[in-house]
């Protein structure tokens, strides 16, 4: 008779996030099956991450070398070696912990299950010869690289972000293909370590993020020498004896040509939704994307007993993904869940000097009546006068109480301003709490004290402190 298990939850997906998940739930007390489906989880690996922060910090490094004058210290044009950065960057890689043991696992009691898995009906699952009936089923599939239908693709060797760092030479002119994160990231590591890099965003340019903040990130990376051709798009690609050639329609119109030697298809991810897998529980389709499966904003699908997190939820900013698994495990433990602003979490773009947001920001729309920005400029700060890097703002958006609605921070340090802003967000804070951060004047993080007295300073004093106010008019 074959085995049935009756958990909690059951995550399908053995990846980092399912891993994470898992020891999360059991934590809190709740009963889990982890399914590995017998496959790396796509775009979900913490070997890949560090392999990437790796390759990155060489490419800073080498920045640094060549601007340190600005610091009084004597420069000289670094010379990479891309083997020695590569091999470097792999060891770190491979040197990793494994997330987790099996014995781990075991002694957790997570139950394991490995194997082909399908879904029968809309409330079981097959694992090999066992089943699983469990509350909740919870998708961490991952997600794999978008590659467009272009002519020619097929007929030339490309890289995607997941394998441009196993390539251990130097390149000469890289095609960036993207308008997305890792495309910037990428773009202005490749050019900082000396490669000739044209970046293409075949689409929209980082849609989404704060624009002002776009504009002038765009700015310092045209400045570092990533040429950038916002609005034009690849046409076809054509294979050469030596190097790739390019045709491609510029932003007004006009056709236009390149000589490439290394092509990257930056263009985001899809999420893994194996058809197999899910046939019989009956999911209701994403009609704007065939093959997939319909999601709300925080992953649950037609069948309230399925979701999915991660990159399988169309989520692949790491401190997303965090956050979405966060508010899951809330709603499996009947916890009030954050409010949906706070819960999707910061969205963080990697370069030097990176961009940070969490809920609402400035993405061209109009602001309701009553709500409002608070900004700070970076550059008249002392953290950022004291590196030579003032270039940067901070901003957040607030409604007429003063609650925050969304956060966005352009310079050193902006991934933990973000995150404090997000966590402010989830409890409900004002802008105006912030003023009373006790923080060194030196961290990049004392200009949320900037605009929590400038949020303070704009509003009328209400209930005693308008009494008081009232007291000292009268006493003079």
């Amino acid at each position: 008779m074959a085995d049935l298990h009756k958990p909690d939850l059951c995550i399908i997906g053995a990846g980092a996030l399912g891993l994470t998940l898992a020891l999360r739930a059991r934590e809190a007390g709740l009963s889990v099956a982890l399914v590995d489906l017998g496959t790396p989880v796509p775009g979900d690996s913490p070997q890949g991450a560090m392999q990437r922060a790796a390759f990155i910090a060489s490419a800073n490094r080498a920045e640094a070398i060549r601007s340190a004058a600005a610091l009084g210290i004597p420069t000289a044009e670094p010379k990479p070696n891309f083997r020695a950065i590569g091999e470097r960057a792999a060891a770190l890689a491979a040197d990793m912990a494994p997330e987790t043991t099996p014995e781990r696992l075991a002694a957790l009691g997570v139950i394991k299950l490995e194997g082909p898995a399908s879904f029968i009906g809309r409330k079981g699952l097959k694992v090999g010869e066992a089943q699983v009936a469990a509350r909740h089923f919870v998708l961490a599939t991952g997600a794999r690289p978008l590659l467009p239908d272009l002519p020619g693709l097929d007929a030339v060797a490309y890289f995607t972000p997941d394998t441009i760092l196993d390539n251990m030479r130097k390149l000469s002119h890289l095609l960036v293909l993207g308008g997305t994160p890792e495309a910037m990231e990428l773009a202005q590591a490749y050019a900082r370590l000396g490669a000739e890099v044209t970046l293409v965003p075949q689409g929209p340019l980082l849609a989404g993020f704060d624009r002002e903040l776009v504009a002038m990130l765009l700015t310092s990376l045209v400045d570092e020498g990533v040429r950038i051709l916002d609005g034009a798009s690849v046409t076809a690609i054509q294979p050469r004896s030596q190097g790739t050639g390019i045709t491609l329609q510029h932003a007004d119109g006009t056709p236009g040509t390149l000589d490439i030697s290394h092509l990257l298809v930056a263009m985001g991810h899809v999420p893994e939704h194996d058809a197999a897998l899910l046939a019989q529980a009956r999911l209701r389709a994403d009609r704007a994307h065939p093959g997939l499966i319909q999601l709300g904003p925080d992953g649950r699908s037609s069948n309230p007993q399925i979701s999915a997190i991660g990159g399988a939820a169309g989520i692949h900013d790491p401190a997303q993904a965090q956050s979405q698994l966060q508010a899951l495990l809330l709603r499996l433990l009947g916890q009030p869940e954050p409010n949906s602003a706070a819960w999707g979490g910061p969205r963080t773009i990697r370069t030097s000097p990176p961009l940070a947001q969490t809920g609402m920001v400035q993405t061209g729309a109009a602001l309701r009546p009553g709500q409002g920005v608070r900004r700070a400029n970076l550059a008249e700060s002392i953290a950022a006068r004291a590196t030579g890097r003032p270039l940067g703002t901070a901003s957040l958006i607030v409604d007429a109480k003063g609650t925050i609605l969304g956060g966005a921070m352009l310079g050193d340090g902006a991934e933990t301003v973000v995150a404090a802003i997000a966590m402010t967000m989830a409890r409900r804070g004002a802008a105006a709490d912030l003023a009373d951060l006790a923080l060194p004047p030196d961290s990049p993080a004392s200009v949320l004290i900037d605009i929590g007295w400038q949020d303070r300073a704009g509003r009328k004093p209400t209930g005693l402190a308008a009494l008081r106010a009232r007291l000292s008019q009268l006493r003079r």
